[in-house]
């Protein structure tokens, strides 16, 4: 009987299509990476919005973190699940992921169907699209609903009516909701429509799939311009066009430069900054660089962008976006360059259908390679931070959440329960000292790292004595200290003290 049972998995599992093996395989990944780390910082800033809804509205929690969407669905699952908020959060990653995955898959299948295999493969391998499994982020609500209006629009462009076209942009509109950067890929939904469509049909195409949002957009721009549109997360989105910053900070940097070069220090500024781009999405792409380089190879750049035109536009729209951040910030996130990869994974999953075409003899080594860099990405060999988990347990039944605790530690007041207060820089200890000459603190709770021992506190200059100390292999510890001469063992128990913060991201 276990031997049928086995059989008849294995020939239902043999007729999945490569669509559900993505989402299946998806949800394994981000399974196995959920268990290896401790939660991330903005992972932190989202179950305490979400832990502030639960207490105090939503309102609140629009004063803790102005995007509330994702912390809001993470407090819906924990109350309908019954799981922690930390939990609500994984298994709402999870879906996410494994949604975006299958459908990527599903709308790559109708472009390069001979390569739809690889395509899964790749997809689930590539390291700088699978490397952020084990963290909390509104990302991935965001690739689920950019790649749900992409199946929509696929579908849609085949048969357009108006029901499939306000379901579209009802898609990207969520995904905006996650990142507002998502609103630019109306403009690629334009530029496709506008270069695929027949002529006789273009405009009606056009109006359809992008009137309204083009009228939205006219009107938050009338408002940012008039000064209407507040002191909210949008405004600060329309300043990142702001050219008077550019300048501002090309003329802080040309005191370093020679007399000479001082007159290109814009153009540095520039190009150095948008370097940052191909340099990041190389380092994400790995390996897979080569197929995709791989996949030119054989056919004209028209013909192949021709097959994945969908794809090309909105990895142009989402390169446009990630030219503003670097303008601004200078610096890039790994996980910003996530959708590029993503909209690269059609054309480089050919390209490794290609390679295995070329080189027959070379498939099996191949795919191990492959799924060995799949693993990679969720298996790490590092010991996990258990010891901010151990702190936090020792936190949480011997110590309260009041102003009488210095937390030089967040994640292990995150573990502890308690609300979430900003980490002070290791660095810059006056306060801990000033705070101590003063009596405020009856504990303090400190992080050592093993890699910048010089910014570690010395316990014996700052007259503290160990209650606790929890280590890590590597050498970083979390220590629980108090006063040397204070009178007591624990802080006074005194009512929770919850302090409102700005978003860490």
């Amino acid at each position: 009987m276990p031997v049928a049972k086995l059989y008849w998995l294995s020939e239902k599992l043999g007729k999945l299509s490569p669509g559900w093996v993505a989402f299946f395989g998806s949800l394994l990944l981000s399974l196995i990476d959920s268990q290896q780390g401790t939660i991330n910082r903005d992972g932190m800033l989202y179950v305490e919005t979400a832990r502030v809804l639960m207490e105090g509205g939503f309102n609140a929690a629009r004063n803790t973190f102005q995007l509330p969407l994702f912390p809001t669905l993470m407090a819906v699952t924990a109350q309908v699940t019954g799981l922690g908020l930390e939990g609500s959060g994984q298994l709402l990653n999870g879906l996410f992921m494994a949604g975006a995955c299958a459908l990527l898959v599903t709308c790559a299948s109708r472009m390069f169907p001979e390569a739809a295999w690889h395509i899964c493969l790749v997809l689930l391998a590539i390291p700088g699209f699978n490397g952020y499994r084990d963290e909390l982020l509104r990302e991935y609500g965001c690739w689920f609903f950019v790649m749900l209006s992409f199946w929509l629009a696929l579908r849609w462009s085949d048969a357009p009516r108006w029901p499939l076209a306000l379901a579209i942009q009802s898609s990207l509109l969520a995904a905006a909701l996650f990142r507002p950067e998502a609103v630019a890929f109306f403009l690629a939904l334009a530029l496709w429509q506008f270069f695929e469509a027949p002529v006789a049909e273009r405009w009606r195409r056009l109006v359809m799939i992008g009137g309204l949002p083009m009228m939205g957009l006219a009107v938050l721009v009338a408002l940012y311009l008039t000064g209407n549109l507040g002191p909210g997360r949008l405004a600060r989105e329309f300043a990142r066009f702001s050219l008077e910053h550019f300048n501002t900070k090309a003329l802080a940097i040309a005191p370093a430069f020679i007399e000479y070069a001082r007159d290109q220090v814009r153009t540095i500024l520039f190009f150095g900054s948008l370097s940052i781009i191909p340099v990041k999405f190389i380092a994400k792409m790995g390996i897979f660089i080569l197929p995709l380089l791989y996949a030119f190879s054989n056919q004209s750049v028209r013909a192949l962008l021709g097959r994945n035109r969908l794809f090309a536009w909105a990895f142009f729209a989402h390169l446009l976006v990630l030219c503003v951040f670097v303008l601004d910030l200078q610096f890039l996130a790994g996980r910003y360059v996530g959708l590029l990869l993503a909209f690269a994974a059609p054309l480089t999953g050919y390209g490794f259908w290609l390679l295995m075409k070329r080189f027959p003899g070379w498939k099996i080594p191949m795919v191990l390679l492959a799924m060995l860099v799949m693993a990679g990405n969720v298996l790490s060999p590092h010991p996990a931070k258990q010891h901010f988990v151990e702190a936090g347990g020792w936190l949480a039944k011997h110590a309260s959440d009041t102003p009488r605790v210095y937390v030089g530690s967040t994640l292990a007041a995150h573990y502890a329960g308690w609300h979430l207060r900003p980490q002070p820089s290791a660095a810059n200890r006056a306060e801990l000292v000033a705070g101590l000459a003063q009596g405020k603190y009856d504990l303090v709770v400190l992080e050592v790292s093993h890699r910048k021992p010089d910014t570690n506190p010395r316990l014996d200059e700052l007259r503290l004595s160990t209650i606790a100390r929890f280590a890590h292999p590597n050498g970083d510890a979390v220590i629980i200290a108090k006063p040397v001469g204070a009178d007591h063992d624990k802080p006074s128990n005194t009512s929770i003290m919850r302090e409102k913060t700005g978003s860490i991201e």
